[in-house]
């Protein structure tokens, strides 16, 4: 550091006389600060939001954080490389699945998935995502398996699985149903519209809540949010509800995020996407009543985000499948983030103090190319619907990510499984 310092007017070259000057002052300005040990601290001395709500700020202006987490901010899981040799979650090549949540009952660990609901017809398209699905249960030996098949828990068509056990000790499942109207198949305005927009321009997909005293049932479930009337007001954000997850306040309150859109996607010019949204109940049981007049993680990128991550700056913001958790610091959610340019693999996370108004900050929350312990690498084209599982303190142990190597379309099931990555803890 001394050397560099000590030529700090000779170590920048550029053709540029001006340009010379700015950097190497710049350079000899950091060289000062740090030898001199005032460089400028990164937060404010015990602020939590400087440092994610994942830690707290130290007097010498550093951010240390809480299990589980690093970066400057506390801003970045502490993913550890998988070992293939190890327990890393559930492939089955007859049955994909697309995510979920682990809960722990009698000695094993029982993971819900969202799964291919029928490897046959009778669809006129099995493999199409939207028109076929179902809800699992596996039971493992550990939180990243591994797992063996124990039973369809919810059979076609429920879908976006995220499971919890409430304070009274009842285990939920949180997904979307059908609201009583056309199972899938032929007849189904599900299945009649290709592509992806089927998803969208629907009549009886809502969010729907499953629950029993057990893991293993008996299950009741009932529907919990359908915010439009039929065909009323289908050009709302609010319009069609899905991807729910639940968390609860200390008073009880379930608080629930939830990715809301449009519903006539096929025949609008809106440039509406994907939002975040948040309700509330004050049981588990209900009623849900949405909270945001807006979506709480706006409606454009923020400009000032890096280029290197968001790009083109200040575009449209587009976020899915939430998972919502609580800390002793705060609220905080993972997202699927379909910003450019990662749209398909891209996850992000936000934090907030009260669970209504929330940052959302830039950076990549994994990586779509996967390093192996071994070192051998594996490119995944979907990386989506995360969620993690914790410890009694809200610490993340496990990041469980649904994935796919092969398809980057998500209107078909593909090769899709539920990807289990470990989380160091110092």
């Amino acid at each position: 550091m001394a050397l560099l310092c000590a030529h700090a007017s000779r170590v920048i070259d550029t053709p540029n006389y001006t340009q010379q000057i700015m950097w190497s002052t710049l350079l000899l300005l950091f060289c000062l600060a740090a030898l001199s040990g005032t460089v400028a601290p990164i937060c404010s001395e015990g602020s939590e939001t400087d440092c994610s709500l994942n830690g707290v700020c130290n007097n010498e202006g550093v951010c240390v954080c809480d299990p589980g987490w690093k970066g400057d901010k506390c801003n970045q899981l502490k993913l550890k490389p998988p070992s293939r040799l190890e327990p890393h979650g559930y492939f089955n090549g007859s049955m994909p699945t697309w995510g979920g949540d682990v809960i722990y009952e009698n000695g094993i660990y029982h993971a819900f998935l969202t799964a291919k609901g029928y490897n046959t017809p009778p669809y006129d398209e099995s493999d199409r995502y939207v028109c076929n699905t179902a809800i699992i249960r596996l039971e493992g030996k550990s939180p990243a398996g591994p797992f063996e098949f124990a039973e369809v828990v919810l059979p076609v068509y429920h879908h976006e699985t995220h499971a919890i056990r409430a304070p009274d000790g009842t285990v939920l499942i949180y997904m979307i149903k059908y609201d009583g109207g056309p199972m899938p198949g032929l007849l189904s305005d599900l299945c009649l519209i290709p592509g992806c927009d089927a998803s969208y321009n629907k009549s009886h997909m809502v969010i729907g809540m499953a629950w029993s005293k057990s893991v293993y049932g008996p299950w009741e479930e009932k529907v919990i949010l359908d915010p439009w009337p039929g065909l009323v007001n289908r050009s709302s954000w609010l319009c069609q509800t899905n991807c729910p997850s639940v968390v609860f306040a200390p008073n009880g309150t379930a608080v629930m995020a939830f990715r809301s859109v449009q519903c006539d996607r096929l025949n609008s010019n809106s440039t509406v996407k994907e939002k975040i949204a948040i309700a509330t109940a004050p049981h588990w049981s209900g009623p849900y009543t949405i909270q945001s007049k807006e979506p709480v993680f706006g409606w454009h990128a923020p400009e000032d985000w890096p280029p290197s991550l968001v790009y083109p700056v200040g575009q449209i913001m587009s976020n899915e499948d939430p998972f919502i958790w609580r800390t002793k610091r705060g609220y905080h959610m993972l997202v699927h983030s379909q910003l450019l340019p990662h749209l398909s693999t891209r996850g992000a996370y936000g934090y907030s103090k009260d669970g209504l108004s929330w940052t959302l900050l830039p950076d990549l929350m994994w990586d779509a190319n996967m390093t192996w312990a071994d070192g051998s690498v594996s490119y995944f084209k979907r990386r989506q619907a995360p969620a993690l599982y914790l410890d009694t303190n809200g610490y993340p142990l496990y990041l469980l990510t649904p994935v796919d190597e092969l398809y980057q379309n998500g209107c078909n099931w593909g090769n899709g499984w539920t990807f289990i990555q470990s989380i160091e803890h110092d």
